[in-house]
């Protein structure tokens, strides 16, 4: 069996502290032959400069 990963989704950006971000993404974990997904969510301490590029990749609202 394989496992075989899909594309990011709900991208999201949460203001901690003044300098201090959180930035998360969930993806799926599939096997083959496995007709079930396996969903992931995966999250990052960043600082400003790392969420703003955050969401401009993802073009999602920087929160203030």
């Amino acid at each position: 069996m394989g496992l075989v990963r899909s594309g990011s989704y709900g991208h999201r950006i949460r203001k901690e502290r003044e300098d201090e971000y959180v930035v998360s993404w969930r993806y799926d974990m599939k096997y083959s032959g496995v007709r079930g997904r396996f969903p992931q969510t995966r999250s990052r301490d960043t600082n400003r400069k790392g969420a703003e590029r955050f969401s401009k990749k993802w073009s999602i609202p920087l929160p203030e």
